[in-house]
């Protein structure tokens, strides 16, 4: 490439062989016209010699117009070429005389002879056309002597140099100095400064070499009427402040505009004191001027504006009065001056105000009480707050808030949080509490870009994951285990235009429109339901929708796809590691769990509880029915076994299990005004569509105070059910572990936190009640008499509800253990629930008041702001309350 090789034909060298490429010269625009007549001349000889070997074509010519042309060292005398530590210079004007390409027809030239004229006088001449052809340093050196070349004089005389002076009247330093070399190569010194290489008298015809006595004569005569540059004025107390001495051993590098050198000259010697001349100079002063119409040098010239610029800037800054916290000491009259005039103005200010009020106190103050006064003192200094944190920090908030202008308001997160709260239950009312100006709030327009920080839609969003990962990025360890939460939620079935987007949104969506093709066919089919996907931390904070889609009745191999798909992100973009998926056990689900049978090869057990992870293959990813699903089916097989709708008839070796056993109890329980089921109401025993989706009434049903009541009644036909409840409500104590110190005040073992891989409650689970559900089964199959195999279904729980609670305590057991050898401390089987998805649905349907159900845009923009009211509350562990930082809330926007 061009600049890379030398411009030469044939010469095969380039930068790679360490050899010196010099570019071909071009004049600049602040040189002499005698400098940029020579590098003019030299460029010219330049390109007549490549030209002379290559063809002009238009790469060389545009290269040529470029200045992108470079010649080798090897095409160059030694004396042409100046040699430094770091590098090599070619000396201005020399041209190319060594290993010149040649053409195969040209001709030899003889050299012509060269005719020395003899002398016919026998005296010397001081001519120097009469001295050898060859100068010498001892013939420079003899010469210069018997010229008698006042007031310049020879020092320093031997084999390696010589050295001329000039001493001026005032200083003890010579005033001019040039030293030569054995090559005779020449140096000036003004006052034991040198003039850089780069200087204009080097780059005359001698070329920094002396080749006649002539140059000689002419170098001490050009030296000697040369005048010298200025320096920096030093008027400006900038130079005096940064200039520095030159006391290093080597060359001055790494230098910036402003720097200054002090430069010294010692005067001719006193009596009685010490005398110096000082001038302040760039490190690159050429001291001798190139042009005689100024007064400085180009690098002084450049550094006394640079220095002036500073000088003004400086002067502006000590007219500004000093900051509040900043060290007075540091300060110059100017801006100390400048800061007490500023502080009286400000406490002139100060002073009328205090007393503007004092006036309209006097003029339209009230008296109050001394009780009042102690009241309205107390409240004002927050002495009451301190038993309610949030109050406090909200009261704090608001007097920062009053104190700062509209304009310049930030707000906390937590504010934020708690205006976005009111906000999604009523935006009316947020405006009616923003606009009275009892609270200062954040306004609708700050509240939508923490909601809409990304466009929502369904399936898994690139936005949504980089907020996961945010989260995730602290997380080591085991911290990455946690659990994948699904479950649907019903949606109104409409269609909404998007303004934004133009799209219609409200039809099935499973996040793909590959996927949706090959689901649902050719048509369109409006979505029903939304189905959620939520990943919950196992021993961290982390409770993220991470993906949603819209579904029309939802299938198995359509959970499959979308729940592995979810996995995959988890698992390899995330490196967050999935140790269980929860659910609710319906049709569809437990189709999901079969769908692995073909993958697990554990042939003791009857149900598909667990399955290979195939985004890593040492671990499991574990099934769970969820538990409080459980109960509520348990308890609605209960409730029509002999009442209700009659569906079923439970029997467990000879005894009938009915909830007319506990509707008697509670009838009869009601009679006395000390009640020995206090908990259990009428919305117990008489269930409604509503009632039943309610956890709460159905662990209360089958819990262990219904069994022990039924248990004293002293009927025998009520111990089958009194022994369910009893079952059902040990089970749920083992799945609903939530506290470290629950099972302390409870007194009940059943759900302290899991430490161990043999804890007890593991074979209860596997050897009591897992048993306790197959013996009855057997007993329903043993049972004499004439039964259908529909009728004996009937005596049992229903298949779904067997089967879950099979899956759970399989995957219960397993889940746990794993999680224990992996390093878990303890165990929370808590986190194994749906709680946690639920609570998600129903923010989302308290976003659409009236409106129980949103529609499938409103699920996504509320989804939005339910992430934003999660991700800026903050964490509450043990009655502290922990600070947000800023950065958090700015993240997410």
């Amino acid at each position: 490439m061009p600049g890379e090789n030398c411009a030469f034909y044939g010469c095969p060298t380039s930068r790679k062989h360490g050899i010196s490429l010099f570019k071909i010269p071009s004049a600049r625009a602040d040189e002499s016209k005698e400098m940029s007549d020579l590098k003019n001349n030299t460029r010219q000889a330049w390109l007549n010699l490549i030209l002379r070997t290559r063809e002009s074509t238009p790469e060389l010519k545009k290269s040529i117009e470029a200045k992108n042309i470079y010649i080798c060292e090897r095409h160059f005398k030694p004396e042409c070429i100046l040699t430094y530590p770091k590098r090599k210079v070619l000396v201005t004007g020399s041209n190319p005389t060594e290993n010149l390409p040649t053409k195969s027809h040209d001709k030899v030239t003889k050299e012509r002879r060269t005719l020395v004229r003899a002398s016919v006088a026998d005296t010397p001449s001081t001519s120097s056309s009469d001295v050898s052809p060859t100068l010498t340093l001892e013939d420079l050196q003899k010469y210069m002597i018997g010229k008698h070349i006042l007031p310049w004089t020879v020092k320093a005389r031997n084999e390696e140099g010589a050295k001329f002076e000039y001493y001026d009247e005032s200083h003890s330093i010579p005033k001019f100095t040039i030293g030569v070399n054995e090559r005779l190569e020449f140096t000036v010194y003004v006052y034991n400064w040198p003039i850089p290489d780069n200087h204009s008298i080097y780059q005359l015809e001698r070329k920094k070499c002396l080749k006649t006595l002539d140059d000689a004569i002419e170098m001490l005569k050009f030296v000697t009427n040369s005048n010298l540059c200025e320096s920096l004025p030093q008027d400006h107390d900038v130079v005096r402040t940064v200039a520095v001495d030159p006391t290093w051993n080597e060359k001055l590098s790494h230098f910036t505009q402003s720097t200054v050198i002090r430069h010294s000259v010692p005067k001719s010697i006193c009596d009685t004191h010490f005398q110096s001349d000082v001038t302040f100079r760039s490190p690159n002063c050429n001291v001798i001027l190139d042009n005689i119409s100024k007064e400085q040098c180009k690098p002084c010239s450049m550094t006394s504006s640079t220095l002036k610029k500073s000088e003004a800037r400086k002067r502006k800054v000590s007219s500004v009065p000093a900051k509040s916290k900043a060290s007075l000491a540091a300060c110059g009259p100017e801006k100390l001056v400048a800061t007490v005039k500023a502080s009286r103005i400000q406490c002139k200010q100060l002073e009328d105000k205090v007393r503007l009020l004092e006036e309209r106190i006097e003029k339209d103050g009230v008296g109050i009480s001394d009780a009042l006064e102690n009241d309205i003192l107390k409240i004002m200094g927050g002495q009451n707050l301190e038993c309610t944190p949030h109050m406090k920090f909200f009261w704090e908030q608001q007097m920062k808030l009053l104190q700062t202008r509209k304009m310049g308001r930030r707000y906390h997160p937590q504010v934020i949080r708690f205006a976005l709260s009111l906000h999604g239950k009523s935006a009316a009312a947020y405006r009616e509490l923003q606009e009275s100006g009892a609270l200062i709030l954040p306004s609708e327009r700050v509240l939508r870009d923490y909601k809409n920080y990304f466009k929502p839609k369904a399936g898994i969003n690139l936005e949504n994951i980089e907020s996961l990962r945010e989260k995730a990025a602290a997380l080591t360890g085991i911290q990455r285990y946690l659990v994948l939460v699904m479950d649907e939620m019903k949606i109104q079935f409409n269609l909404v235009f998007d303004k934004y987007s133009g799209e219609l949104i409200g039809f099935v969506d499973l996040g793909d429109p590959m996927t949706n093709y090959a689901s649902l066919g050719e048509e369109d089919v409006m979505a029903t339901h939304a189905l959620a996907f939520l990943v919950r931390g196992m021993c961290s904070d982390i409770n993220h929708v991470i993906a949603y889609y819209f579904t029309e009745n939802v299938t198995s191999n359509q959970i499959m796809s979308m729940f592995w798909k979810v996995v995959g992100v988890l698992e390899l973009s995330l490196n967050l590691w999935v140790i269980a998926a929860v659910n609710d056990g319906a049709s569809p689900n437990r189709k999901f769990f079969e769908l692995h049978s073909q993958y697990v090869n554990d042939s003791d057990c009857d149900v598909v509880y667990k399955v290979n992870n195939i985004f890593a293959t040492t671990r499991f990813i574990y099934f769970f029915a969820d538990a409080c699903h459980l109960m509520k089916t348990a308890r609605n097989c209960l409730y029509n076994s002999g009442s209700g709708s009659c569906s079923r008839l439970m029997w467990n070796n000879g005894r009938y299990l009915m909830f007319k056993h506990i509707a008697d109890l509670f009838y009869s329980d009601q009679e006395f005004a000390l009640h020995t089921l206090p908990k259990l109401s009428l919305d117990h025993i008489v269930l409604t569509s509503y009632s039943k989706m309610k956890v709460k009434l159905a662990t209360q049903v089958l819990s262990q105070s219904v069994a022990t009541a039924l248990e004293e009644k002293d009927d025998e036909d009520v111990l089958g059910t009194a022994e369910f409840c009893k079952m059902m409500n040990d089970f749920f104590d083992c799945t609903n572990v939530r506290s470290l110190t629950e099972h302390v005040r409870r007194r009940n073992h059943f759900i302290k936190p899991y430490t161990s891989q043999d804890d007890e409650r593991f074979a209860w689970l596997k050897d009591v009640f897992l048993q306790y559900l197959e013996k009855w089964r057997e007993s329903i199959m043993q049972r004499e008499g004439v039964y259908t195999a529909d009728e004996r279904g009937k005596m049992f729980l229903s298949l779904q509800t067997y089967k879950g609670l099979t899956i759970y305590v399989h995957s219960h057991i397993e889940a746990i253990q794993f999680l224990l050898a992996e390093g878990f401390k303890y165990v929370l089987s808590e986190r194994f629930m749906q709680d946690v998805l639920e609570d998600y649905f129903g923010h989302q349907r308290a976003k659409g008041g009236r409106a129980d159900n949103p529609t499938a845009q409103q699920f996504g923009y509320n989804d939005l702001t339910i992430a934003a009211q999660r991700d800026i509350a903050p964490s509450i562990e043990r009655q502290c309350w922990w600070k947000i930082r800023e950065a958090e809330v700015e993240s997410s926007q």
